[in-house]
């Protein structure tokens, strides 16, 4: 036995079983009888750099595509798995929402000094509380007409929510169909509209396919590259269409005289869409829509052992590839490459790079990002992890520019080199490899500006910062890399976006760690520049705020809350911009902090958004008092709590514009004003003043008056009325007295009683100060 082959089986070996299927890790599979690969097993090789929903499938985590295979695929393997994965993201339903203190779970909020408060957008209509992979759009038509894209594990498909105030309120979920006959969708929504105001949703469609190898009959799952449109501006998609496919090749394959396979399988998968539109060099009035993506092509060889067909992987290709549409997604171009084939070798092989088409040993090309100019000039940026293998020692940065429409392109240049980050960083359990693709953004004088993370060269503890390139020169020349984030730690910043507005200033937003002294929960930074990238900052004249870069969210997001393991927040976060105002959203794992798994996009703005507001009333009265209390701009379908002091009088819930109208009866105080407080779950908080009227210092009072002794009350009186009304009086003290003692028990188990014995206790003062004010004068 080789020393390759020996490699690969202990490796095959390390990772365990596919879906229900054969031993093998997807780079060594047997395939007989009884034993056969499944449809996941031959996604294994890409493992890690596949998107990150995909991998989490070939991790055994995903609930919504190990669903889809179940139902499609017969056997009790499936199902056991299905059942086993699910049983990772059911454990949500949280009793402590409900209970007595769960106000004092809630996140409240620290607003920063620059951005509007956070808005969690999404909403669950499932048992899985959890969303993530947020991208955002704006239509050209109306700055105020926001869509976000975002996959929902509640949903069979990509969803949509719109918002048509910029941001002040949202509709949604609105789903985004995958394609017909396949199974589900594998993640990465990213949308573009188009100058007609026409939206454009990109994602992974997954399907199944069938394959031969020689008697046997094989399943692998392959991939779609889905344009779902919508003309209404994101409510509905009744089209879904296809830009690109993956496909299994097995024309290498033949049979030998001993009626053995020999030669090659190729299997491909397609992975991470990005879009974007802009006008036609050969007709500027109309747009064409592109597409940049990933093309993953595992080579599989037909191996024997003991007289056992088994496939072992020898290689993974990549290739970055363009798709273009000139009639608004319906018919689409043949694949460009953009990039040369690169790919990575397994076991020990020759290394001898350019072997066939693909160049390199231990090298893959991932996250592409496409951008368009006013002049039709597309640019394409993409990673390269040079010939070192992933996640470690030198990455790479390229851009291509097409002059023609994406006919044809440049040769790509480096636009940056880089010390390559890892998989996940040291710090944190969610990958975040993602980090290092290029984000692009384009300035109104043609300048090129991309973003990314990198390992900083001196700092060991430092896993990540944020950094930007700019050419202004269309591309064929970059700066030296610009740190952004102006933190003076060692501390993680992750997942960067750009945007420009149409007068050419500069956004840029991360995740970042530096406020978190565990180096795990991490807030929203921003920064900016105004002068074409020379220099970076944030300043508020009138709050007399400067720095180099600015907090947004008002509460910190732990990763470990939003999703199970704190694997998966998400590929990458999202900014646009215009002239008068900027939009984020990102992962939010706030409501995880009430205990159960929970992850929620998240949203703030520029401007200020209104403030939520509470109405009492009436707004005095006795304790006791029913009081109807109304509430407006709270967090949309969320838990609301009313709080007197530090306790929770009454708790409901906000429908789906934020409002609530709740009925409780004020518990008694002592005479004077009460601040009534509501939060909702989100931490969002507002008061409103309450006047008791009548409360224990007021029982107080009349008890230390009925106490005093009347005039000559021990003595006989000669008259007959005064020795009736001081008797009365006396026996009204002792009942007092009684019912005070009654009314400190009561209150405490039984509020409808404790309310009667108030009322009385009403009557009976009134009862007194009429026969005080009828007491004759001696």
């Amino acid at each position: 036995m080789t020393s390759r082959l020996l490699k690969i089986l202990l490796c095959a070996g390390a990772l365990g079983l596919g879906l229900g299927m054969a031993q093998g890790s997807g780079r060594f599979m047997e395939v007989r009888a009884g034993s056969m690969p499944g449809p996941i097993d031959f996604l294994k090789p890409l493992g890690p750099h596949l998107s990150g929903r995909l991998w989490l499938l070939t991790q055994g985590m995903e609930p919504r595509l190990t669903a889809a295979l179940a139902g499609e695929r017969e056997g009790e393997g499936f199902r056991s798995e299905y059942q086993r994965v699910m049983g990772l993201f059911r454990s949500f339903s949280n009793p402590m929402l409900q209970a007595p203190g769960a106000a004092a779970l809630v996140p409240y909020r620290e607003p920063g000094p620059a951005f509007s408060r956070g808005v969690l957008v999404t909403r669950d209509l499932g048992d899985i509380p959890i969303q993530t992979e947020p991208h955002l759009a704006i239509n050209p038509k109306d700055p105020d007409h926001l869509v976000m894209g975002v996959i929902d594990y509640n949903m069979a498909s990509l969803v949509s929510y719109v918002s048509q105030d910029g941001g002040g309120s949202w509709e949604g979920p609105f789903q985004a169909p995958y394609l017909l006959d396949d199974l589900g969708t594998g993640g990465d929504p990213v949308l573009a509209f188009d100058r007609q105001g026409r939206l454009f949703m990109t994602g992974i469609s997954i399907g199944v396919e069938e394959f031969e190898v020689g008697p046997f009959v094989l399943f692998t799952l392959v991939s779609s590259m889905s344009i779902a449109r919508s003309t209404d501006g994101g409510f509905s998609f009744p089209d879904t269409f296809s830009s690109a496919r993956s496909t299994v090749n097995t024309d290498k394959l033949s049979t030998d005289r001993q009626g053995r396979v020999r030669g090659e399988i190729s299997v491909g998968f397609l992975d991470k869409p990005w879009i974007a539109t802009g006008p036609n060099p050969k007709d500027p009035a109309k747009d064409i829509v592109y597409v940049v993506y990933t093309d993953f092509e595992s080579v599989y060889e037909p191996l024997y052992i003991d007289e056992i067909l088994t496939l072992s992987a020898r290689e993974t290709r990549t290739t970055i590839r363009l798709v273009k549409s000139e009639d608004g997604g319906v018919t689409w171009s043949k694949p460009l490459a953009i990039s040369p084939t690169v790919r990575e070798s397994y076991g020990e092989g020759d290394g001898n790079p350019g072997d066939g088409e693909a160049v390199g040993s231990q090298r893959v090309v991932q996250g592409g990002s496409v951008a368009t100019a006013a002049d039709g000039s597309v640019y394409v940026a993409y990673f390269d992890s040079t010939n070192d293998e992933s996640f470690r020692g030198q990455g790479e940065i390229y851009l291509a520019r097409s002059t023609d429409g994406g006919n044809t392109f440049a040769k790509p240049v480096v636009a940056s080199s880089f010390n390559e980050i890892p998989f996940r960083p040291r710090t944190n359990n969610f990958r975040f490899w993602a980090s290092s693709f290029p984000q692009i953004a384009l300035g109104p004088q043609g300048d090129v500006y991309l973003v990314y993370a990198a390992r900083p060269s001196g700092k060991n503890a430092d896993d990540a910062d944020i950094y930007l390139v700019r050419s202004q020169d269309k591309g064929r020349s970059f700066s030296r890399p610009k740190r952004l984030n102006a933190d003076d730690t060692s501390r993680l910043q992750f997942f960067p976006s750009i945007a420009a507005s149409p007068k050419g200033v500069l956004h840029v937003m991360w995740g970042d760690t530096r406020d978190d002294r565990s180096q795990l929960r991490y807030h929203i930074y921003y920064t900016r520049s105004e002068d074409r990238g020379e220099t970076w900052g944030f300043e508020l004249k009138e709050q007399n705020v400067k720095s180099g870069d600015v907090r947004v969210t008002d509460f910190p997001s732990n990763p470990n809350k939003g999703f199970p393991g704190g694997q998966f927040i998400g590929d990458y976060f999202s900014i646009q911009a215009t002239d008068e105002d900027v939009y984020m959203i990102w992962p939010d794992t706030r409501l995880g902090e009430f205990g159960g798994f929970n992850q929620k996009i998240g949203f703030a703005r520029l401007r200020s958004l209104r403030q939520p507001e509470i109405f009492a009333s009436p707004s005095a009265g006795p304790g006791g008092q029913s009081v109807t209390l109304q509430g407006f701009n709270f967090q949309p379908d969320s838990t609301v709590f009313v709080l007197l002091g530090d306790g929770v009088i009454a708790s409901t819930r906000s429908n789906l514009e934020g409002r609530f109208t709740t009925t409780f009866y004020m518990p008694v105080t002592g005479e004077g004003p009460q601040n009534l407080r509501v939060v909702d779950a989100s931490g969002n908080l507002a008061s409103a003043a309450f006047f008791t009227e009548f409360g224990f210092n007021n029982v107080q009072t009349l008890l230390r008056q009925l106490q005093q002794p009347a005039p000559a009350a021990n003595a006989p009186s000669s008259d007959p009325e005064l020795a009736k009304v001081l008797a009365e009086i006396q026996k009204n003290q002792t009942l007092y007295q009684q019912l005070l003692a009654q009314l400190a028990q009561i209150q405490k188990t039984n509020q409808e009683l404790y309310n009667q014995l108030m009322k009385r206790l009403e009557t009976l003062q009134k009862e007194v100060q009429k026969l005080q004010q009828g007491q004759p004068k001696r």
